[in-house]
């Protein structure tokens, strides 16, 4: 199964809702399950696993010399050597072997790769689908990319929004059509906001269980900061914290459970 996450603006939170969902996948269902994020999406994913004192001093020094992640598959995959055993040895895994994080890479020189460098991602996308049970791929923010070939063929896409009026009124003006089932997600929600969930579902007549919350929660924004997601969502899977803590954890089981659902559906 693949599913997509997009962001309706630039800073609603995709990239950690989409971690967050995968690492609750993980705890709930076990299996294979891999996070890629897109070279345009960022390069921030890898860093909600990784605590500040864990992370090489001289990473980005050492990335100039030494392809890693995604720029390493993409190298692979233009000299048509890539593999199981190259997937496998970019993968970092976490939640005990059941959730792998390719990192995005920091080459960023424009020399590096062909102008097809998208299309050399959509391949590597399909060669990972055959090594994991779920594909989670981040797409980062840029409108164009709603009409690529990895969004016709997604089981699932998720949009993500953060709930202002400008940037629900600009999405929903245009039509929008993808092969697979389509979900919403308010990300850092909070129920006293003007596009509540309740509203965004009147005034835009979704189906139901077409939207997701994601509520806010100043310790998830920190562990994902401090590179502590992991043993956050372990936490919060169990139960164990305050009533706001619960209240984020019944959303992000619900969450995970519509988005996996609506790609089993599909």
């Amino acid at each position: 199964m693949k599913i997509l996450f997009w962001g309706a603006s630039k800073r609603c939170g995709t990239t950690s809702s989409m971690a967050a969902v995968a690492g609750y996948y993980a705890l709930h269902k076990g299996g294979r399950s891999f996070c890629v994020q897109l070279k345009p999406a960022g390069g921030d994913l890898e860093l909600f696993f990784s605590p500040w004192e864990r992370r090489p001093l001289l990473r980005e020094e050492s990335a100039y010399y030494a392809l890693e992640g995604m720029d390493y598959l993409i190298w692979q995959e233009q000299r048509r050597l890539l593999d199981g055993e190259c997937v496998r040895e970019s993968l970092l895994p976490f939640f005990d072997h059941r959730l792998f994080c390719l990192p995005c890479g920091l080459r960023e020189k424009s020399g590096l790769y062909p102008q097809q460098t998208l299309e050399l991602q959509r391949r590597v996308v399909r060669r990972m689908e055959a090594y994991a049970d779920l594909l989670f791929i981040d797409m980062g923010h840029d409108r164009e990319m709603l009409s690529d070939e990895l969004v016709q063929t997604a089981d699932v896409v998720v949009v993500s929004f953060s709930g202002e009026q400008q940037e629900l009124e600009e999405f929903f003006s245009r039509r929008f059509r993808c092969g697979g089932r389509l979900v919403y997600l308010l990300a850092n929600y909070g129920s006293e906001q003007v596009y509540n969930d309740a509203n965004v579902r009147r005034i835009y007549r979704m189906q139901e269980g077409q939207l997701c919350v994601m509520p806010a929660n100043p310790l998830f924004a920190q562990a994902c900061m401090r590179g502590r997601l992991e043993p956050f969502l372990k936490k919060s899977f169990r139960g164990r914290g305050s009533q706001r803590d619960e209240q984020f954890a019944r959303e992000l089981k619900r969450t995970e459970r519509l988005i996996v659902e609506a790609g089993a559906d599909g």
